[in-house]
C-alpha cells in the first residue's frame, strides 16, 4: 500500500496542512485516504475476524517549535518523523497524516502487542528526528485494536484517548 506512493523530497511547498488524498510535504496519503482506507480494512476485519491495530503518532510541541524556530522548521522535522515512520511500516501497513502534527497507522494483521513492539522500535528515532531539526518536542503515541462488537473506527477513538494520556493533555 505505501510502497505505491512517490516518495516525498521533503521540498515541496509545506505552508499547508496535508491535502484530502495526498500530503506532498511527506509524499504519503493524506485524511480522505485514510477515511477510505479506515472503512475498507474495518470492513475486512470484520467480515474475516482478521486483526489490525490502529496508530496514532503526534508531534508534542509542533506549537512551540513553530512559534520559536518557525513553521517551516517544524514542519520539516513532522516530514522526517513521517520517514521513521514509513520505514518502521510494511508494505501491507496504512500510514497517512491527518493534520499538520498527526500521522495515523493502519498495521494489518497486527495486534497490540505486535503495535506496542512496532512503537517501541520507532519511538527514540522519531524523538531524535524531532530534536535534530527543532531541538526540542517529542513523539507521543496511541493505539488500540477493536475487540467485538467494536470496530477499527471505534480502535481510533481509544487510541486517540491513549495518545492524549501519553502526550500529557
Amino acid at each position: 500500500m505505501i510502497d505505491d506512493l512517490p516518495p516525498g523530497d521533503g521540498n515541496a511547498s509545506m505552508a499547508v496542512a496535508p491535502d484530502a488524498w495526498f500530503d506532498e510535504a511527506t509524499g504519503i496519503p493524506g485524511p480522505a485516504f485514510w477515511e477510505a482506507a479506515l472503512s475498507a480494512e474495518s470492513a475486512r476485519c470484520a467480515r474475516y475476524g482478521r486483526t489490525s491495530t490502529v496508530v496514532l503518532a503526534e508531534t508534542v510541541g509542533f506549537d512551540n517549535a513553530a512559534r520559536e524556530w518557525g513553521r517551516e522548521l517544524a514542519l520539516k522535522s513532522v516530514v522526517d518523523v513521517v520517514a521513521v515512520l514509513r520505514d518502521g511500516c510494511r508494505g501491507s501497513d496504512y500510514v497517512a497524516r491527518l493534520a499538520d502534527d498527526r500521522i495515523a497507522m493502519i498495521l494489518t494483521e497486527t495486534d497490540e502487542v505486535a503495535a506496542i513492539n512496532m512503537i517501541e522500535r520507532v519511538r527514540d528515532r522519531c524523538d531524535r528526528a524531532m530534536r535534530a531539526r527543532t531541538m526540542g518536542g517529542r513523539v507521543a503515541f496511541g493505539w488500540a485494536s477493536p475487540r467485538p462488537p467494536l470496530t477499527l473506527r471505534d480502535a481510533v477513538t481509544r487510541a486517540d484517548e491513549v495518545l492524549r494520556l501519553e502526550a500529557g493533555g
